[in-house]
């Protein structure tokens, strides 16, 4: 029976969360003369639709309001960053032609964001469809909530214990785990392949921890029967 792969993207399929986390940081400074921490954005920014980081952000700092104007210049920014310098992480697509396997992509992006996205990444569509993506706004909670990973079960009608979640950030393991599917943590993007990043994830008691898809490939390839 085959499996199905549940694939996030930032930080999984295009090496872009570093992206978006320059993008909020910079306007962050520019029009609110607010500047995080490293921690501050990894625990703020990393791995959360934008509408969350704004909550985050609304509820941590005292006073701060971000309006439609400021949410507007993210999304014009994150355009431009992502159109400009959004990149494949290596070897992902080896492991979409891997027909023991159906595939999805999950994602804290809503509809209108993934498909500027996808502009850029025509070539998944030879292994998914566009009914094989599920955004943030079909769903009531984003991850951390497990509401997204299994309403993509749902839809390709499978078991939860049929499902292998590949993310980069906590959120997604704790959403992976929480619907009680496999989990791989993906450290290969940039800023995650470290050993401080490596403990996070064995604190999240992930299924494995892979630093490239070559990792990946033969970690699911032991799933197989």
């Amino acid at each position: 029976m085959k499996k199905l792969m549940i694939w996030d993207f930032d930080g999984v399929i295009a090496d872009s969360e570093k992206l978006w986390v320059q993008c909020w940081d910079e306007i962050l400074v520019k029009e609110k003369n607010i500047k995080l921490t490293d921690l501050e954005k990894q625990n703020l920014l990393v791995g959360v639709s934008d509408k969350t980081r704004k909550e985050r952000l609304e509820t941590l700092i005292p006073n701060l309001k971000l309006d439609d104007d400021f949410i507007k210049k993210i999304s014009d920014m994150e355009v431009y960053m992502g159109t400009n310098f959004m990149t494949a992480i290596p070897g992902v697509e080896d492991v979409m032609k891997n027909n023991n396997f159906e595939h999805c992509i999950a994602t804290g992006a809503t509809k209108e964001q993934h498909e500027w996205k996808m502009t850029q990444f025509k070539w998944i569509e030879k292994y998914m469809t566009s009914k094989d993506f599920f955004t943030v706004d079909m769903v009531e909670h984003g991850k951390p909530a497990p509401d997204l990973f299994l309403l993509a079960a749902k839809t390709k009608n499978y078991s939860s214990e049929n499902c292998i979640v590949i993310g980069d950030s906590v959120n997604d393991f704790i959403a992976a785990k929480s619907a009680n599917m496999k989990c791989i943590a993906f450290i290969g993007a940039t800023g995650n392949n470290n050993k401080e990043y490596r403990k996070v994830c064995e604190q999240h008691n992930v299924d494995a921890i892979c630093e490239n898809m070559e990792e990946v490939n033969k970690f699911i390839s032991g799933l197989q029967n």
